[in-house]
């Protein structure tokens, strides 16, 4: 099937951007010839590209009409609907929040919208539109997001993941957590990284909020949602129910999180709900099986199989994979290099406190030696002090009655 995924920006790491990468990739895995088109492309583009995805900006450049579209926000849905009239479109509906991200009103333009929770599936229902709503789940990439190392317990690092957490709040779980000894890392305001599963490996807990949660779950990393906007702390199998049916907003609960309630978080860290987190991802979330359930809804709105693919096509597909396989190799040899180093950092440092400990043991053996030493002298002094005493008692009673001499 030929396909075009849509969505109006896609040059910076965004949840909707990450999503649409994350769909292009495994259809791209199940054969299909995907293209994304977006007005505005950069660094997301990039990374596609990276996976055999060709993105474009310009309608003229996405060629003859493809057999489905999938859109993300109205300025797209509308241009696709115009240029392709009768290509069936599905629209992914992500924020309940901003009017642009819900689907089209004009009858015929999205006949079926996706949502991935339940808090914006009641936001669509609530449109005046005759659409059909699909409820599926936030899909992760569980191979490239998996854990490289276990978490330690206490934990000693944070990472902060997130473009909005800022301010009093970043202030209140920095006051909450360095009295435990936990160091926070920042990503995501100041500092972008297309690789962040990386940074998860390397650090024990993430907090933040949406795709983020599961991403760092899908790492074996205990989650930590809070952000500027909310926050209902652990996500572990108990919490995990009513935080997922909201979208991982942080706003299930009935009060937020104080300094307190959040410092009481950290000193019950459990590094176990890493584990259990990853298998709540790997059942409900793995983009494989939501790739599929796409194209069902595709299939059920009047996409048809498509024309089957060319020697090229898949040619081209085959060398996009390995282009995005070798990409993931050079960032674990990259990975790996981290951690020889910090190996090696703590290899020295374990060195020079061997040897620290062996002079300090020196010096121990020293200062018993001496000690033993002083004691013999003291030992010494005392006994001839009390000779001498006792020789002071016998001269001075000498010429007194009834003295020895008497």
């Amino acid at each position: 099937m030929r396909i075009v995924l849509a969505n109006s920006a896609f040059h910076e790491v965004g949840g909707s951007q990450t999503y649409l990468l994350t769909l292009g990739e495994n259809l791209v895995r199940l054969g299909h010839d995907v293209r994304i088109y977006a007005r505005t492309a950069g660094d997301m583009a990039r990374s596609a590209a990276q996976q055999g995805i060709t993105t474009v900006d310009r309608l003229e450049d996405l060629g003859e009409p493809a057999d489905a579209v999938v859109t993300q926000d109205g300025v797209v849905a509308h241009d696709l609907a115009h240029a392709w009239p009768g290509v069936p479109q599905a629209f992914v509906c992500h924020s309940s929040l901003f009017d642009f991200q819900q689907p089209p009103l004009v009858p015929g333009i999205a006949t079926a919208v996706i949502v991935l929770n339940d808090r914006v599936r009641r936001r669509v229902e609530a449109l005046n539109a005759d659409v059909r709503v699909v409820r599926l789940t936030q899909p992760i990439d569980t191979q490239r997001f998996s854990p490289l190392s276990a978490p330690h317990a206490p934990p000693r690092r944070a990472l902060v993941l997130s473009s909005y957490l800022d301010g009093a709040p970043r202030q209140a779980l920095e006051d909450a957590w360095g009295a435990h000894g936990v160091e926070l890392v920042s990503l995501g305001i100041d500092d972008v990284d297309l690789a962040p599963e990386l940074r998860m490996n390397d650090v024990d807990v993430v907090v933040g909020k949406g795709r983020v949660v599961l991403e760092a779950m899908a790492c074996g990393r205990p989650a930590y949602l809070f952000d500027s906007f909310g926050g209902d702390g652990w996500v572990t199998p108990e919490t995990y129910p009513a935080i997922e049916a909201d979208g991982f907003t942080g706003q299930t609960g009935g009060t937020g999180l104080d300094v307190a309630r959040m410092a009481a978080d950290i000193a019950a860290y459990d590094p176990e709900w890493g584990r259990l987190g990853r298998e709540l991802v790997l059942r409900q979330h793995d983009a494989r099986m939501h790739a599929q359930s796409v194209l069902e809804v595709l299939s059920s709105i009047g996409a048809g199989p498509g024309r089957p693919p060319t020697l090229e096509l898949e040619l081209s597909r085959q060398i996009g994979r390995r282009w995005a396989a070798e990409a993931e190799l050079f960032g674990l040899r990259a990975m790996a290099r981290r951690v020889n180093d910090r190996a090696d950092a703590a290899e020295a440092e374990a060195v020079e406190a061997r040897r620290s400990a062996w002079e300090a043991a020196d010096l121990l053996r020293a200062a018993e030696a001496e000690l033993d030493n002083l004691r013999a002298r003291v030992d010494d002094y005392q006994q001839r002090n009390r000779r001498l005493r006792r020789k002071v008692r016998r001269l001075g009673g000498a010429g007194e009655p009834g003295g020895e001499d008497d």
